[in-house]
């Protein structure tokens, strides 16, 4: 049902200013004041304040899903009663490869492996520039009421907010962010002096020797030509055309806005939102219809004098009453509200042709919907206004829609993730925009998983991370537990230490190497004398472990050694051929009985863990092979790693550093219930210090044949998915309801393609690198290539 109205108090004022003719080009941007918390007062009692939505997965959710979250933004819109106004920005800046590479590309620091950094930075540059532009859309939402009183406008707005935060966060954790004085003008500065750097002092504004519209106005807006604007600034002339969707088909298509910004233009998309209250919009309606009847009653009237049937109406009479009686029995069974709505679009370009071309693209994307859109004449500098999220429409035009139609104008497209400091993944395969996540800010833990089929580019991924993080990150560590002699190369490129572990290795680990910080987690010599119990009884045990007899001469022993040592911390660190000496010491036969079984493993030729650690602890990179872990050792041995390596977390931890642990081929360790226990209790305790754990294997069905594993993958913050058999796909996508397009991606990707799942965002991507490339060989696993 269409229909115009008069425009607001604000809008009648902006016209006659603009008919005087403005004296500056400050008085052309829509509101009178910023405050310093964001909040810009508008003029005429009216204020508003403007959030950033994070973006969600709407386009590739399940269609179940995705009415799920149509319904949910429609509930949203609900809460808003007639004193309120709203507009949903989305704003789409476009980017060069340079331009990312400036926010994303790794520094050179004149070290020994800037020759990496330069060749990663060069394969990013490539990848980027493999699409024509990157696009980057951030959505807004604009609340706007009317307040006499300053104090009592501020905090409306700011419980607005918080009640917007709250519901906004059922469709799919999408967060919003209030904009404070300098990040709204930064804003309004990129749509009103694109090119120009934006130079902000607040306080310049708030002794009042500047305004904040200094800071956003162009330097000279021309409004000469009816249809388009010329804003001139600094960085030159920018032209600007908005347009306005006059007619929506009967049903409308969610695919509005995507289409719109997916055309990777500079420009906005704004919708605006004026609710009315239920009451005033049932009487609306229920006037409507009285007109209409009245017409009616003329037509049958019409009819008879000309001796028609007097039913014969015109249809499209009919289909109004029709339509109207429909919207007020919804109305009334519903919790629907009638809402005035516009919406524009505003394109901008530095030459005249290219605008025409901007201009022609988005009345086609309107097209493709059967909606049509109309470039506004002479009302430009109204246009310019309502497309700037400050809430102001000065525009007459208006759509009269429901709150569930004008929900299906659906802002949310698909997440893009960009972090500073992240690290580069490739880029995301819908959109052609890089992908860089940050593990430890992005997602609510660092532990994560690479998953894929053999030859999907799972190595090769992981790899590329672990490269990454060595290069980007200098205060952090990384550790990589090693079961196929894989990561040589890249060790001997990244100058790590590689550590064989076997019983005749010159490279040796002391199982009951201690760190006496009482600080770090409760008592450490009670920790550490539990871990040496289950160690003890995974290597002479058998399958039940140590009966309660000998788990107390052990655990008495053990704490001997170690209160020794706290007392005298000069002596060297308790060794497996200590604990044996003192149970020889002891009278109890189950004492003499565990001694003589551990006998082989501290004076015979197993005794390759029963000396003081010789391994270097300093090294940034090092790898732990245990490939040569073989029958009775293989599950001791990797105890003993894996109780190393927490040592160094506690000692990272201590100093400030993060730890990152790879473990390859993850689903082996899950065969024995004792080292499934130690991965378990590390992944649970890895966020509180600084470790970032990371499971990479082939092997999905077994991983999820065990409860442990099964736990810590749906509890991973991070997923690197790459091709998957149809089987492990189907599992996958039922365990995260994925939509049938991700699960497609699961099971038909190429080599280095997949599936990145960052907190609750799943997004397609792209990793391949050059074959030709220093770090493809580096990476690569394939026969004949290694």
């Amino acid at each position: 049902m269409a229909r115009r109205k008069p425009a607001d108090r604000q809008g009648r004022r902006i016209r006659r200013r603009r008919e005087r003719g403005y004296r500056t080009a400050k008085e052309l941007i829509g509101y009178e004041a910023m405050l310093s918390n964001g909040i810009a007062y508008l003029g005429d009692d009216r204020w508003s304040v403007t959030v950033r939505m994070s973006d969600i997965n709407y386009e590739t959710a399940t269609r179940e899903r995705q009415a799920q979250l149509i319904n949910a933004w429609a509930e949203f819109l609900n809460t808003f009663d007639g004193s309120t106004r709203l507009q949903v920005t989305c704003v789409t800046r476009t980017l060069d490869a340079h331009d990312v590479m400036s926010m994303v590309g790794m520094r050179l620091d004149g070290g020994p492996f800037d020759a990496l950094r330069a060749e990663s930075n060069r394969i990013m540059l490539a990848k980027l520039g493999e699409r024509s532009r990157n696009a980057v859309t951030d959505k807004y939402l604009t609340i706007t009421i009317t307040e006499e009183d300053p104090e009592r406008a501020q905090a409306t707005l700011n419980r607005l907010v918080k009640t917007s935060e709250s519901q906004l966060s059922t469709l799919d954790g999408c967060k919003i962010t209030p904009l404070g004085r300098g990040e709204r003008l930064r804003l309004l500065a990129l749509l009103l002096r694109p090119g120009e750097p934006f130079r902000y002092d607040d306080k310049l504004v708030e002794s009042g020797r500047a305004t904040s519209k200094d800071f956003v106005t162009p330097w000279c807006v021309d409004a000469t030509d009816a249809r388009v604007l010329r804003l001139s600034n600094a960085a030159g002339d920018t032209l600007r055309s908005t347009l306005w969707i006059r007619d929506f088909p009967p049903i409308m298509s969610d695919r509005l806005i995507a289409e719109l910004t997916g055309l990777k233009t500079e420009g906005t998309v704004s919708i605006h939102l004026a609710p009315y209250d239920r009451s005033v919009g049932a009487e609306l309606v229920d006037r409507k219809i009285a007109e209409m009847d009245m017409q009616r009653l003329e037509e049958r009237r019409r009819n008879m004098r000309r001796h028609i049937p007097a039913d014969e109406l015109p249809a499209d009479l009919r289909d109004s009453l029709e339509e109207a009686h429909n919207l007020r029995d919804e109305m009334r069974r519903s919790n629907e509200r009638l809402v005035e709505a516009l919406a524009a679009v505003t394109v901008s370009a530095p030459t005249r042709p290219l605008l025409d071309q901007r201009v022609k693209d988005v009345l086609a994307a309107c097209r493709k919907l059967s909606c049509t859109a109309e470039t506004l004449a002479c009302m430009q500098l109204d246009g310019l206004n309502a497309s700037l999220p400050l809430g102001v429409n000065p525009l007459p035009m208006r759509r009269t829609l429901t709150t569930s139609s004008a929900a299906i104008m659906m802002p949310f497209t698909n997440q893009e993730i960009m972090d500073e400091q992240g690290v580069f993944y490739g880029v995301n395969a819908r959109s052609g925009n890089a992908l860089m996540v940050d593990r430890t800010r992005t997602t609510i833990n660092a532990n994560g998983f690479v998953l894929g089929t053999t030859g999907s580019g799972k190595s090769q991924a992981a790899k590329a991370e672990m490269t990454a993080l060595f290069l980007s990150r200098p205060d952090d560590d990384l550790i990589i537990v090693d079961p196929e002699h894989e990561y040589a190369p890249l060790c001997e490129a990244l100058h790590g230490a590689r550590v064989i572990v076997s019983a005749g290795s010159a490279d040796r680990i002391n199982p009951m190497d201690i760190t006496l910080d009482a600080t770090l987690d409760g008592d450490p010599i009670r920790t550490k004398a539990n871990a040496v119990i289950s160690m003890i009884g995974a290597l002479i045990g058998g399958s039940d472990g140590l009966n309660a007899a000998e788990r107390s001469i052990v655990d008495r022993c053990t704490l001997g050694l170690y209160r020794e040592y706290r007392n005298n911390p000069s002596l060297p660190q308790p060794t497996l051929a200590d604990l044996h000496r003192r149970l020889v010491a002891s009278s109890e036969p189950e004492a003499r009985g565990l001694a003589l079984s551990l006998e082989s493993y501290t004076l015979g030729s197993l005794s390759g863990f029963a000396g003081q650690t010789t391994v270097d602890t300093s090294n940034r990179f090092t790898v732990f092979d245990v490939a040569a872990l073989e029958g009775e050792l293989k599950t001791f041995g990797m105890m003993v790693v894996l109780d190393h390596l927490w040592n160094q977390v506690a000692r990272n931890r201590k100093a400030d550093r993060r730890t990152w642990i790879y473990v390859d081929e993850f689903h082996r360790m899950f065969s024995n219930r004792y080292a499934s226990e130690q991965f378990l209790d590390m992944f649970k305790r890895a966020r509180k210090w600084g470790l970032g754990m990371t499971g990479v294997t082939q092997n999905i069905e077994e991983l999820l044949a065990s409860k442990e594993a099964r736990f810590m993958l749906a509890n991973s913050a991070f997923l690197l998915l790459m091709n998957q058999t149809p089987t492990d796909a189907a599992k996958l996508a039922d365990m995260w309801h994925l939509s049938p397009e991700l699960k497609e991606r699961l099971g038909g990707a190429r080599p280095g393609e997949g599936l990145l799942k960052a907190g609750e965002a799943f997004i397609p991507f792209d990793g391949r690198i050059p074959t030709d490339s220093t770090l493809y060989r580096l990476f690569t696993t394939k026969f004949g290539e290694t």
